[in-house]
């Protein structure tokens, strides 16, 4: 099932030159975000997909982590916070990353958005400090 404000706010984002896509995969909402941009070195590519859980009940219930395409490399091994469950969808495998909202600034439904959940994501690639 894909929420209705998730379909508005991927359509808002999609007009401005995000690439993004929502997929419904065995009932499971996600937003497929193509291109997210990372710093290489220490980081395999300049870019990357990622995967980002929209619950049934969006925007009510808030967005939090995402998970990174297959393969990638960080200093030529993993990243730390890439430690969670492996899942795949479209024949793609992808990889839970553990990047949460830091205590006291946790998902806002009058104020964030999948936009800003994206820009939240970014930062796991340019190292901004967010709890484990």
């Amino acid at each position: 099932m894909i929420p209705t404000r998730a379909t508005e706010e991927s359509e808002a984002l999609i007009r401005r030159g995000r690439k993004v896509e929502l997929i419904d995969a065995s009932g499971q909402c996600y937003a497929l975000v193509e291109g997210i941009e990372a710093q290489s070195p220490p980081w395999s590519a300049e870019r990357f997909d990622i995967l980002i859980v929209i619950p049934a009940s969006y925007p009510e219930a808030g967005l939090d982590g995402f998970y990174i395409g297959l393969p990638y490399q960080f200093n030529g091994g993993t990243h730390e916070r890439v430690n969670g469950a492996e899942i795949e969808v479209r024949g793609r495998k992808w990889k839970q990353v553990s990047w949460h909202y830091v205590d006291g600034k946790q998902w806002r439904q009058s104020v964030d958005s999948l936009e800003t959940h994206i820009f939240h994501c970014h930062g796991f690639f340019r190292a901004r400090g967010v709890k484990p």
